[in-house]
């Protein structure tokens, strides 16, 4: 079955940017995205992973859940700044991306659809590989002054 693989953020210090007082709205928004998008990603690699099903489908379906969870505790950070939020709301989308592809996946494993499955695979890969890109924003735009 197919791995996923998870990048969590790295904790941003805003302790420079804060000693000046600019930007302290941006530094508590971002710092509270950071937060909850680490707590989730941190929550998703302790997860177990289930041994009895060989398939791999009780897994891509309890990922698919947690991703939808990630989505929801992004979606909570109470943010006002346009730039934050649309921050917020790609990290929120791609969760959700990975979550539909992940079902779509273990759907057409259950099925034993092979297309489906090929289809599913390179949506979740597409998915997947938004994280990466999208990290890398988020810590970029946070640690700007």
């Amino acid at each position: 079955m197919h791995a996923r693989r998870t990048v969590g953020l790295v904790s941003v210090g805003f302790l420079g940017v804060v000693a000046f007082g600019c930007g302290q709205k941006k530094i508590a928004e971002c710092n509270a995205l950071v937060q909850v998008i680490n707590a989730s990603v941190t929550g998703l690699e302790k997860a177990p992973k289930t041994d009895v099903d060989p398939s791999g489908v009780s897994d891509l379906k309890a990922m698919a859940d947690a991703m939808d969870k990630i989505a929801a505790s992004a979606s909570s950070v109470q943010l006002t700044l346009r730039d934050v939020k649309k921050l917020r709301d790609d990290y929120q989308k791609m969760a959700k991306d990975i979550a539909k592809a992940e079902r779509e996946l273990a759907q057409a494993a259950e099925d034993r659809d092979p297309g489906r499955r090929s289809t599913a695979e390179t949506a979740l890969d597409a998915a997947v590989k938004q994280e990466d890109p999208l990290v890398e924003q988020i810590n970029k735009y946070c640690q700007a002054e």
